[in-house]
């Protein structure tokens, strides 16, 4: 018969896999406002759980330097850039500018493929979709277009292109932190391989969505956009600052809010507004995850299932371990979520003999992995949210694994190639 500690170990593994079922078994509809609460509640349960526990517990002190404060400020801050620059009106702007140099169906699915991919680079694709999902709708909507392709076509793109940098998304930011790896060390490996990657998604989206892009006649277009020059002008200054400072090797959370904190002061009385645009569940959420991950990692169990997936790498670091780990990012990704699943995998990916590829690899195949099912990244859930669509599972799926599989074939191909 087990004993109390013993029963409390395996409790823990009860209710993270409780937790999850709960994350990532649910409505579509109800993602935005569940994720966040079921996250903290299981949280909540596993300390509550690990004061019964022995040393196989999760303590309050423990719980709270579990969580990661600079990739949640990583993500404050560029929240609230990116909040500025809708408040000024650049996105707004950057739509109608787009709606008329852009007359062509399928140039303008490519537009907002690879612009959304960029713009995610620089900020976070989360708010990038947040953002810009209402204005695409309303731009393919006034063109008679079908919208489901420029959906597909915005979070795809968001998630591609995010993978150029250590501060396109959340995962990235995460292994920024873990992994030590400089900025500029990482765009110079992955720029090439992210921005094949997002080439290929759009190329992709095209040839799936062919038949759809038919050009249509425009309605009436919308008055031009009021925008605040001053905060436009100071948000995009902050943002070129804050990628100079990041490629110069300053603290990518400090950058962050450096950027943030000068956009508010630039806001004035309408600083409120920024910090109220801020999506703080997903902070929520993230912090969340932090302390569900450390509680199972205490128990023990995830260091024995790892033991079975230690690399066989050759001399060169690019054994058939590399293969493995790429097939576990893009499965487990769907499964457990990218964020959480680098948090499990950081001692193997450590363990590697190229451990700067490995982190490369995992930030780069974590991210792509996010375009393989409609639960796969919070900006496709974002997206169809936003755009008030109705998109069922395998329907996102059929155009998932064609994107997801070469986009991660070009990219892994060439990241390997360069090196």
């Amino acid at each position: 018969m087990l004993d109390a500690t013993e029963l409390a170990r395996w409790l823990v593994l009860v209710v993270f896999v409780l937790t999850w079922l709960g994350i990532s078994a649910r409505r579509v509809e109800l993602l935005p406002i569940g994720r966040p609460a079921i996250a903290l509640v299981g949280a909540v349960a596993l300390v509550v759980i690990g004061q019964f526990a022995g040393p196989h517990g999760l303590g309050v002190d423990e719980a709270l330097r579990a969580i990661e404060p600079q990739t949640l400020a990583l993500l404050f801050g560029m929240m609230v850039v990116a909040a500025a620059l809708a408040e000024a009106g650049f996105f707004a702007v950057v739509t109608e500018r787009l709606a008329d140099a852009v007359r062509r169906p399928a140039v303008l699915l490519w537009a907002v493929t690879v612009g959304a991919g960029l713009l995610s680079a620089v900020l976070v694709n989360d708010a990038v979709c947040l953002l810009a999902t209402p204005l695409v709708v309303a731009l393919v909507r006034r063109r008679g277009l079908p919208v489901r392709p420029f959906l597909f076509a915005l979070a795809m793109g968001a998630n591609a292109g995010s993978a150029l940098t250590l501060s396109g998304n959340p995962q990235n930011m995460l292994v920024a932190k873990l992994s030590g790896l400089a900025y500029r060390d990482y765009l110079a490996s992955a720029a090439l391989p992210a921005l094949g990657a997002l080439v290929a998604t759009a190329g992709i989206l095209h040839m799936v969505f062919r038949a759809d892009l038919v050009a249509a006649a425009d309605a009436a277009s919308s008055p031009p956009v009021p925008s605040d020059r001053l905060l436009l002008r100071g948000a995009l200054l902050a943002l070129a600052a804050l990628v100079v400072a990041n490629l110069l090797g300053a603290t990518l959370a400090l950058s962050a809010l450096a950027a943030a904190a000068w956009v508010l002061l630039l806001a004035r009385r309408r600083a409120e507004s920024l910090l109220a645009q801020v999506d703080w569940s997903v902070l929520l959420f993230f912090a969340s995850l932090f302390v569900v991950v450390a509680a199972l990692q205490r128990t023990g169990l995830p260091s024995a299932w790892l033991e079975a997936l230690t690399p066989a790498a050759d001399s060169a670091g690019r054994g058939p371990g590399f293969g493995t780990l790429i097939a576990v990012l893009l499965l487990g990704s769907q499964a457990v979520s990218n964020v959480p699943l680098i948090l499990l995998l950081e001692p193997w990916i450590r363990s590697f003999a190229d451990a700067p590829l490995a982190w490369t690899l995992t930030a780069l195949v974590s991210t792509l992995a996010g375009n393989l099912t409609l639960l796969g990244s919070v900006a496709n859930i974002i997206v169809i949210e936003r755009a008030k669509e109705r998109l069922g599972f395998f329907e996102y799926l059929r155009v998932g694994v064609v994107v997801t599989t070469a986009s991660t074939a070009v990219a892994v191909g060439l990241l390997l190639l360069l090196r």
